[in-house]
């Protein structure tokens, strides 16, 4: 089998990797691609995802070069750099044309990393749904690759960022059967066990004004909010449901953030009789009560809320509101509602931020166990180039290279010490986690999600994880 076009999800080399629990969404910008691909040359067009299988360099090599493509779109973020320059590298070696997306894209405009140049012929910054599609017509129309890589490397020096305009005209991306299974939520639900999801985005772009947000977490990166038509929206959901999903995961960078808009979608997906339960991002200043009572009656069973962190101080500084009280008391609020509403929670934290002190951590954790989430999340947080406060930083505090934000931290711009970054990590999930009351309550909710082998055979490596010594 050969393909004009391979597109790459690059990760980690399994032998560095973190043991952090992961949840393995796809790659939506590489599934666009891949959609609009299709329809354009009626041809399949491969999408090699690294994440869902302990990953090598050389082995995703292999694949690549067994289908004898023309080019190579390759999808990579800060933390791993180094795995995507060697394969672009490779593939560039073997003759295959080679783009470069992804966070990545943005990090070298700022922080140079050995070899890039080298491995990439050409490199879209920002979002690729609409751009890459276009490259690749303009390479299979015959314009000189010296053109098109002088026009590439002068947009990556001018700051230029593509970004999606029309998202109603992108092609409707199309999951297998596999794929839906490939990326199941990891955690229990509240509810019947849910084994088979369908990702949606429902728009593009966010218009907060955080101060510490990169690129590597978001779904878009444009601050602009470019949204769907809701009609549309819906007709994708229900396409997913007779595609065998049992579950929807909505990946907006927050689906609450226009009010009247999610009051919109929330009442099409009853007024259509969409099924499904879903998730979906949400900040807490946005969980007001006709909002959360909307959600749980559209579907809803589980919010990802990034509350960041339980200092007041911290939170201003971040740029999440100029308010760090009201921030708090926004939060307690929003989760009650959720409580009261059946609407499960995972409370998405934060250690190791700019300035941030011992007693901040201590009240991110107190915050924590008041607003009784159903899981917490708290990842070490890295400032890469792409965030707003990077100038602001000492350079010493500054990431580099292909520093992953997971794995023991190489640069620190709190008041913590370096070192116990980690292990104040895995103590706040382990005081979070095998609280006897958390157990009890999580089991009486989940229980069913325990019946599952594939469950069970994951939970002693998660349980060793928190427990580990840290």
């Amino acid at each position: 089998m050969s393909a004009a076009v391979v597109l790459v999800r690059v990760d980690r080399e399994a032998g560095a990797h973190t043991g952090h629990p992961r949840h393995l969404h796809p790659a939506l910008d590489l599934k666009y691609i891949q959609a609009r691909l299709e329809a354009d040359t009626g041809a399949p067009v491969p999408l090699l995802d690294g994440w869902l299988a302990p990953f090598r360099v050389a082995g995703m090599a292999q694949r690549c070069l067994a289908l004898a493509p023309r080019v190579a779109v390759i999808r990579a973020v800060t933390w791993c750099l180094e795995e995507s320059v060697r394969l672009a590298a490779a593939l560039r070696a073997a003759g295959v044309v080679t783009i470069a997306v992804g966070q990545q894209v943005q990090h070298i405009v700022r922080s140079p990393f050995p070899g890039w140049d080298e491995a990439f012929d050409l490199a879209v910054a920002g979002e690729p749904e609409e751009a890459v599609p276009r490259l690749v017509a303009r390479l299979s129309a015959g314009e000189p690759l010296e053109r098109l890589r002088a026009e590439s490397r002068a947009r990556l020096a001018e700051g230029t960022t593509a970004l999606v305009t029309e998202p109603d005209a992108l092609a409707r991306p199309g999951f297998s059967p596999a794929e839906l299974a490939d990326y199941a939520f990891p955690f229990p639900l509240r509810g019947r066990p849910v084994a088979r999801w369908g990702y949606v985005l429902t728009s593009w772009g966010c218009p907060r004004p955080c101060r510490h947000c990169t690129a590597i977490v978001r779904k878009s990166v444009g601050q602009r909010l470019r949204e769907r038509d809701v009609a549309a929206v819906v007709d994708e959901v229900l396409a997913l449901q007779a595609a065998g999903a049992e579950a929807i995961a909505f990946e907006d960078d927050s689906l609450f953030v226009h009010r009247s808009r999610f009051l919109a979608l929330a009442g099409e997906l009853v007024r259509r009789g969409a099924r499904l339960p879903w998730m979906a991002n949400a900040r807490p200043d946005e969980l007001d009560p006709e909002r959360v009572a909307a959600a749980r009656e559209a579907g809803a069973v589980l919010l990802k809320v990034g509350v960041d962190s339980g200092s007041p101080r911290l939170i201003e500084r971040l740029g999440k509101t100029d308010d760090g009280e009201g921030w708090l008391a926004a939060t307690e609020r929003g989760f009650a509602l959720l409580e009261t509403h059946g609407v499960g929670s995972v409370a998405l934290f934060m250690v190791g931020m700019p300035d941030e002190t011992p007693a901040d951590a201590e009240a991110t954790l107190a915050l924590a166990r008041r607003i009784r989430p159903d899981y917490l999340q708290m990842q070490i947080y890295r400032p890469y180039p792409d965030v707003p406060l990077w100038t602001e930083l000492p350079e010493a505090a500054r990431t580099r290279g292909a520093e992953y934000h997971y794995l023991a931290p190489a640069s620190n711009c709190s008041r913590i010490p370096l070192a116990e970054l980690p292990r104040l990590q895995r103590r706040l999930y382990r005081r979070f986690y095998l609280r006897p009351g958390f157990m009890a309550r999580h089991l009486v909710r989940s229980w069913r999600h325990y019946l599952s082998a594939r469950t069970l055979a994951r939970a002693p490596a998660t349980l060793a994880w928190l427990i580990g010594r840290g």
